[in-house]
């Protein structure tokens, strides 16, 4: 499996059906998400964030799935030329939040949701609905990427509008025949 067919199905897991005109995957299963992209926009775009959300929604995010490391390792399973290759990914979620919240707390707090509800999702499949073999495990041969980790941005608020960001890093393992 490729890369881009790895990072299409993490982006498929957690933002829903792909939009080719956008170029953007836009029915995020999980809540508070607007969309989710493979790279970073070249315009911001503000709407993004409460893609398909009520009107009046406080918060809102934009999530950019990276994958900064990969690296692979013989598993021989079928002697001396056979076996796998078991090809390992850092996977990151850089989500992006706008809020509308009155107190920079509560913008906080919605950030903390996120990440409650991302990890739910992730919980829900450790093969990220078969994109993967396995996603968020303790993985061998990650070092600190195995497991889940979150770093918390400190909120920024200007013009009334509160602006956070949450990294959320995890490792995903898959199996090739090499």
């Amino acid at each position: 499996m490729s890369i881009q067919n790895v990072l299409d199905g993490i982006c498929a897991y957690f933002g829903g059906i792909y939009d080719p005109i956008q170029r953007l995957y836009t029915t995020s299963p999980v809540p508070g998400v607007g969309v989710v992209g493979r790279s970073w926009p070249k315009r911001d775009d503000h709407a993004e964030f409460f893609n398909n959300m009520p009107p009046g929604t406080r918060t809102g995010s934009r999530i950019t799935v990276f994958i900064p490391r990969q690296s692979e390792f013989r598993e021989s399973f079928g002697g001396e030329h056979g076996g796998m290759k078991r090809v390992l990914y850092r996977v990151q979620l850089c989500c992006y939040l706008r809020s509308r919240t009155r107190h920079a707390e509560d913008a906080q707090d919605d950030m903390y949701a996120l990440r409650d509800a991302l990890v739910e999702h992730l919980r829900l499949d450790r093969t990220l609905g078969g994109a993967v073999f396995q996603a968020g495990e303790a993985i061998e041969g990650m070092g600190a990427a195995a497991g889940v980790a979150f770093e918390y941005g400190q909120p920024e608020t200007k013009a009334e509008l509160t602006k956070g960001f949450l990294l959320m890093t995890f490792g995903v393992v898959e199996f090739v025949f090499a």
